[in-house]
């Protein structure tokens, strides 16, 4: 696990300090080693510079940027690649002989023996940048989930590429411009539009695609995409038996490491599993850790600690629960002037806080990010798989609902909050398009766009509703695979990880379960439930008591935290009328959605917090 940063200087006019300040500006992502190396382009050269978080092969033999023997080939890699052993089988019967027993040297090799070909072999998570100084050409990759991140900007004299975005800009060689089009997805959807970022200079390089710079001519080619579902049916006992065999398999492939690996436990159902799998696979005494909220969160909070105790009990695991307050808040200042793009999401901070206090313990966290997403876990997916199977329904309950909706009590905790936060988002939502529906559910509520007065252009993609025979259920979790897994769960999962030099690992982001579950019907998928096929997985492991529970998010009680006056200051940028926000918001109405949170009849704690991140960012980036 690295941080990562290259220059291509097209003119042989730039400074090496330009590279030591991207690789200064990167160190906690890997601060066990930093090196920087040149190799000649033209009549300029290339710049590789490295961070490494040393997780397997420790000796500095292994450490970056990576080149070959005949020094040829140069590599920059972030990443881990699960199935690295059987690759350097396969390689060392062709003749290789390794030096280390890195699972970088092992992508080295493939790079040089298939080229593009090679990343289809690659079961991991990774971002690389690959220099042939013979052909002089430069490659750029992305692992096919998106957890790996890797920005990039081009101009005439330069390409530069790194980890992340804030090491561009301490290059000195790109300077920041806001890209305001994104204003407008931000608060529609909690975070940037990808390949687009924040800054008009700089791109994302999207998923399952690679880019290949050569001869002056840049192009971008994708390796990977999720085939469409393929209607087959299977019978349902079959199906769980097959998930918990990958799911096993995918455990034993994550857990390799010489360093120490623990788990992130909510007692959610995605976690659980990965305990009850790891426990049955062998692992006793697994360090698991876990946050814990005061009973005063009431409605407002979760129950993880309870279930996250009781499961570390029933598998035997090493519990380590760390209990948070609001003094947490105090942390947000500093939290978002390390991140690279505002992210309407307030578990990154919790994520950070978590990373932080893992440190101690291990150096990589296995994660149950991306169950959801693959097995169409929120209730979003549930409430659209009902919208489409039953639209009279659905046209009912939207009839009846919404002319109260905006009277129904989410602002204070009773029993019912979470429910009526429900049915108030849905009311709105509906739509005669199943295309805007979903886009509506994963959208946050409608008060935030309200305040935006102007923007730029629009990063909205074009109606398709003329499409009559798409498979929409499909279509949903797919979005939701591209969009808010990677730029909302995978970054901020990322960036708070990093921030503190932890490696976190997504068992569920495997190919081998991806391309099985993808060739399902996928109606399939939410046929007995959401996430029906871990429940029963669960249930065989005598995990029943975890499958009553509601749906919860990792997050904190912000509702009830943004009500005491000593949290307030939280809200400083944003009663200011000379922020910078209010260049693009409208005051008077941000101090009426403020105050209607205040007030407690509402609930709009997760929207506030989204103008709190938008504004201090765009103060510190921009102010």
């Amino acid at each position: 696990m690295c941080g990562i940063n290259l220059i291509l200087d097209k003119t042989g006019n730039i400074p090496t300090e330009a590279i030591s300040k991207m690789t200064a500006a990167t160190v906690h992502r890997g601060p066990d080693a930093t090196a920087v190396h040149t190799a000649p382009y033209k009549s300029g050269q290339v710049f590789f510079g490295q961070n490494r978080l040393k997780i397997i092969d420790l000796s500095d033999g292994a450490n970056g940027p990576f080149r070959s023997d005949d020094g040829r080939y140069t590599l920059l890699y972030n990443g881990e690649i699960y199935n690295y052993q059987e690759l350097r089988i396969a390689i060392q019967r062709r003749g290789y002989e390794f030096r280390t027993e890195s699972d970088t040297e092992v992508v080295l090799q493939l790079l040089i023996q298939e080229g593009p070909r090679a990343l289809g072999h690659l079961n991991g998570m990774f971002a690389l940048a690959f220099y042939d100084s013979q052909k002089e050409q430069l490659f750029l990759a992305r692992d096919r989930f998106g957890i790996k991140p890797l920005y990039f900007a081009e101009t005439e004299n330069f390409l530069i590429v790194s980890s992340e975005i804030k090491a561009i800009h301490q290059s000195g060689l790109i300077a920041k411009e806001l890209n305001e089009n994104q204003l407008e997805q931000y608060l529609l959807y909690k975070h940037a539009a990808k390949p687009q970022t924040f800054y008009k200079k700089v791109k994302e390089l999207k998923e399952g695609t690679y880019f290949i710079y050569e001869q002056g001519k840049s192009g971008l080619y994708t390796y990977f995409k999720t085939p469409p579902s393929k209607h087959r049916q299977e019978n349902p006992e079959r199906l769980v038996q097959h998930v918990e065999v990958l799911l096993k398999e995918s455990l034993q492939k994550h857990l390799v490491s010489d360093v120490p690996v623990g788990l992130f436990l909510s007692g959610g159902i995605d976690s659980t599993l990965l305990l009850a799998l790891l426990h049955d696979l062998g692992h006793k005494q697994f360090p698991v850790f876990t946050i814990t909220q005061k009973n005063t969160a009431k409605s407002f909070g979760s129950r993880d600690n309870s279930f996250a105790q009781l499961a570390a009990k029933q598998y035997n695991a090493a519990y380590t629960p760390f209990e948070i307050e609001d003094s947490l808040l105090t942390e947000t200042n500093a939290f978002i002037q390390h991140l690279d793009q505002p992210i309407a999401d307030s578990a990154a901070l919790l994520t950070s806080y978590l990373a932080q206090q893992v440190k101690p313990y291990i150096k990589v966290a296995l994660s149950g990010a991306g169950a959801d997403e693959l097995f169409a876990g929120y209730n979003r997916h549930r409430a659209f798989y009902e919208y489409l199977n039953s639209p009279v329904k659905a046209s009912v309950f939207k009839t009846l609902v919404k002319p109260i909706a905006g009277i129904l009590p989410t602002g204070f905790s009773h029993p019912l909050r979470k429910k009526l936060l429900l049915y108030r988002k849905l009311a709105y939502k509906l739509n005669k398009s199943p295309r805007q529906t979903f886009l509506n559910f994963t959208a946050m509520e409608k008060e935030l766009q309200q305040l935006l007065l102007t923007t730029a252009g629009s990063t909205k993609e074009p109606d398709k509703n003329k499409i009559k025979d798409r498979d929409w259920l499909h279509w949903a979790l797919q979005h939701d695979q591209h969009q808010y897994l990677i730029s909302d769960i995978l970054a901020i999962t990322d960036q708070a990880s990093m921030l503190h030099s932890l490696e976190v690992r997504t068992p569920y982001l495997e190919n081998h379960l991806q391309l099985f579950l993808s060739g399902l019907n996928t109606d399939w998928l939410l046929k007995h439930g959401q996430k029906w096929m871990l429940k029963e997985t669960l249930a065989k492991h005598h995990g029943r008591a975890f499958l009553k529970r509601s749906k919860e998010g990792f997050g904190m009680p912000l509702g009830i935290w943004l009500r005491q006056k000593h949290n307030h200051h939280l809200l400083e940028e944003l009663q200011n009328s000379q922020s910078l926000i209010f260049e693009y918001l409208d005051f008077a109405n941000t101090q009426e959605l403020i105050q209607r949170h205040l007030r407690g009849r509402h609930d709009f704690s997760t929207e506030i917090w989204a103008l709190i991140v938008l504004a201090k960012w765009l103060q510190y980036n921009f102010g």
